[in-house]
């Protein structure tokens, strides 16, 4: 019997499933539902990060997140409900420290955390490690094309040394918790691309029940804030002027427009080296926003210059080095579209011969 003055930790099985959810979809409910049936759960917290430690997210504020949460998972209370644990914690949402404080309630053979393949690989590197793998166990969820191993020479570096017993679906650490592999069926959802389709007035039925939909459009989240670009087409000639004014090489534009892609327009050029796709991906949202008044929806790559994608919605930037384009080939997924950069190209091209040609006429002088 607990000692007097003491209560009990509560024997329930629990589902522990954070992020940013922003916002939730139909994936992260698949994930959720799925680990509770074949784990027996009875029921999984929703928990909404207040602030992630290690990517910013822009759009609701954690309130906002966590009531879009509340709308979506309140046509499966009980076995799914919203946790504010992180929000009303504040701060940086660290997984120890909620686990922590889930400790004091529930035991932690019967806390199990869910998290998909990719974070699964990152779990060395949270905070205080060793310490999560003895405060609950993990169901680690396959995502739709990501084949997931859980051998010993499969596992991310610095989880090994922790297990006690292997199995195909499983793992028996020598804390007494488990590492479990739970497969989803192919629900293939992501929360940028529903954000993307938001602000541009796309169709989300697909990923967001009906009354989230609601919500979100009666809030406002997801309402694009800057001003709307009267013709996209010249938006994009604009786009790739900034970037040939910064000498990117091969530039093309796509019309897609009339077929079934996200973007109507897509700009793809090359680079020199990481610091030149940097400074060109810098160039072209600078000059975007002293022109239009307009943030992109979501920049990424411009640290490491590999791959720099500007997505404005509509018109989506691609600004490669040259070894990483050649690699990824993605211009094989437009074939047919056409291209409009002939003109623009070629003044570019003039512009540049002129340019050189003064240069060496006043190096030549005496």
């Amino acid at each position: 019997m607990p000692k007097k003055g003491r209560l009990s930790k509560s024997s329930e099985r629990i589902g522990v499933f954070g992020g940013t959810f922003n916002p939730i979809h139909s994936g992260h409910l698949n994930s959720a539902l799925t680990v509770r049936d074949k784990l027996s759960l009875s029921r999984v917290l929703i928990v909404p990060a207040s602030i992630p430690p290690h990517r910013e997210i822009s759009g609701p504020s954690p309130q906002e997140r966590a009531a879009i949460v509340a709308a979506c998972v309140r046509p499966y209370q009980p076995e799914l409900e919203l946790s504010q644990i992180e929000i009303n914690r504040k701060g940086i949402s660290y997984s120890f420290d909620t686990l922590k404080e889930l400790g004091k309630t529930f035991k932690p053979e019967n806390i199990y955390f869910i998290l998909g393949a990719d974070a699964f690989k990152d779990l060395p590197k949270w905070k205080n490690f060793p310490h999560l793998l003895e405060m609950c166990n993990f169901a680690v969820t396959t995502r739709p094309g990501v084949f997931l191993s859980l051998a010993e020479e499969d596992l991310p570096q610095g989880i090994a040394e922790y297990v006690a017993d292997y199995k195909e679906k499983a793992l028996k650490l020598n804390s007494g918790r488990e590492i479990i592999l739970v497969e989803l069926q192919d629900i293939d959802a992501s929360s940028s691309e529903i954000r993307k389709r938001l602000r541009s007035g796309h169709d989300v039925s697909k990923w967001l029940p009906k009354n989230v939909i609601e919500l979100i459009r009666e809030k406002g989240f997801y309402k694009r804030s800057s001003p709307l670009v009267a013709d996209y087409r010249e938006f994009a000639k604009f786009c790739s002027h900034r970037a040939l004014d910064k000498k990117a090489l091969d530039l093309k534009i796509y019309d897609m427009t009339k077929g079934n892609a996200y973007a109507e327009y897509s700009v793809i050029c090359s680079a020199t080296s990481h610091r030149h796709a940097s400074s060109l991906g810098e160039g072209i949202v600078e000059s975007v926003k002293e022109e239009f008044g307009l943030a992109p929806i979501n920049v990424e790559g411009l640290r490491n210059g590999h791959w720099v994608l500007i997505d404005f919605g509509s018109v989506v930037v691609h600004v490669f080095q040259d070894a990483i384009r050649a690699q990824y080939k993605i211009e094989g997924l437009w074939q047919g579209y056409p291209q409009f950069q002939g003109e623009l190209v070629e003044k570019a091209r003039v512009a540049s011969k002129k340019t050189k040609s003064k240069e060496e006429a006043r190096g030549s002088r005496p």
